[in-house]
């Protein structure tokens, strides 16, 4: 059997920019990963379009500019993504984050809520609504949605940091120093988690403790422990 030649060449044809666009996707997605969020965004509009039929291309795009403050053209592109599949849900966290950055919070805990409706497990969602919450000074469902965050993924330093915090400003200081720990365990080059952990613990009454930790944080390289020690710990 004889091949046309201009088949093979179709073929050819295909192949290459199948695979071409799928190397220029995995690409952005690295570049997303590593938090460089305005070259993810420069690759994605060096693609093809054909190249960014993904609804994960235009998430990561959107995702990006909301993060970069860029929320006209963040709000482009999740108009965009929902003409290409209106049934993702990913859409209605986007549009929270966008919604939480322009400070419009019940928004926000409305578009985090149909995400979690679909998933329960969206940790991401979960935090970002519990923000919004705690925003509104909503302190105890800030923390109850910490606390779903937490059990589905307890390595996450910044929301045991973001618990204290509600737990801080409930006066619940006990429960704040637990929480400000667990996240410089997680992370031990958290500044704003030593500097809250020594303030709750001042706020305790045990200055020791408080002192403590800003030395801590001195050690870790953290500068502005320094001037506290100087005024607080002398």
């Amino acid at each position: 059997m004889k091949l046309n030649l201009k088949y093979l060449l179709l073929v050819f044809v295909l192949v290459y920019f199948t695979g071409n666009g799928q190397n220029n996707a995995q690409k952005v997605k690295e570049t997303f990963s590593a938090k460089n969020y305005q070259l993810t965004i420069d690759e994605i509009n060096s693609m093809n379009s054909s190249e960014i039929h993904f609804d994960s291309i235009l998430y990561l795009k959107a995702y990006s500019q909301i993060k970069l403050n860029q929320l006209k053209e963040a709000t482009i592109s999740i108009s965009q993504l929902q003409q290409l599949n209106p049934d993702y849900y990913e859409l209605y966290f986007l549009k929270g984050l966008l919604a939480a950055k322009k400070e419009k919070y019940p928004d926000a805990i409305s578009y985090f809520n149909k995400v979690v409706a679909v998933n329960p497990h969206h940790e991401k969602a979960l935090y970002n609504m519990a923000l919004a919450k705690g925003l509104l000074e909503d302190y105890p469902n800030a923390i109850k949605d910490l606390d779903k965050c937490l059990a589905i993924n307890p390595n996450y330093s910044m929301a045991f940091y973001n618990r204290g915090y509600w737990y801080e400003l409930s006066e619940n200081y006990t429960a704040a120093i637990s929480d400000y720990k667990k996240a410089i365990d997680l992370d031990h080059h958290y500044t704003e988690a030593y500097l809250a952990l020594a303030y709750a613990y001042s706020q305790n009454g045990d200055k020791t403790n408080a002192c403590e930790t800003l030395q801590a944080a001195k050690t870790e390289g953290i500068e502005a422990a320094n001037d506290l020690i100087q005024n607080f710990c002398k």
